[in-house]
């Protein structure tokens, strides 16, 4: 799914093996460098999203019996949005949506995740976007916004 992870592992893995190869012309400053580079690597795979936390995220966004505090919890920019997302919680009780995560890319902060948003009448495949905002994955603005605008809500 994440295809980026094995990449970002292998050339991790490459470049720390690479420059201990080299032998004695490696100083203990380049030593040290390597070592920084290999730990801020294994720190941006440990913080790149599984398909499984975007998925939890989508299911209590998307849940009725949730309320507005934890939708928001979920979602960028939530808590200036509390009014917008508690009419939503009536909507979606009229009208239950679900969410299933497919293919997830990566690029910095920001995720994209191709995902199936099914209704009573079917479905679609949408791509939802999250936003890295204080080490957790929020629905990003522009994805909420575009759900709301699918419940005939207007985005605040």
């Amino acid at each position: 799914m994440i295809l980026r992870k094995p990449l970002v592992a292998t050339g991790a893995l490459v470049a720390v093996l690479g420059l201990s190869a080299c032998g004695s012309d490696e100083t203990s400053d380049e030593a040290a460098t390597t070592t920084v580079a290999a730990a801020s690597s294994a720190e941006v795979l440990q913080e790149q999203p599984s398909a499984d936390v975007l998925q939890a995220q989508l299911a209590t966004f998307f849940d009725p019996t949730v309320g507005v505090a934890e939708r928001a919890a979920v979602t960028e920019y939530g808590d200036e949005q509390t009014a917008v997302l508690e009419q939503l919680g009536g909507v979606l009780s009229g009208y239950p949506l679900t969410a299933e995560v497919g293919e997830v890319t990566i690029d910095g902060d920001t995720v994209t995740a191709v995902t199936e948003i099914t209704g009573p009448h079917g479905g679609a495949p949408i791509p939802v976007t999250f936003a890295r905002v204080g080490g957790d994955w929020l629905i990003s603005d522009d994805s909420t916004c575009e759900f709301l605008g699918m419940a005939r809500l207007s985005c605040s």
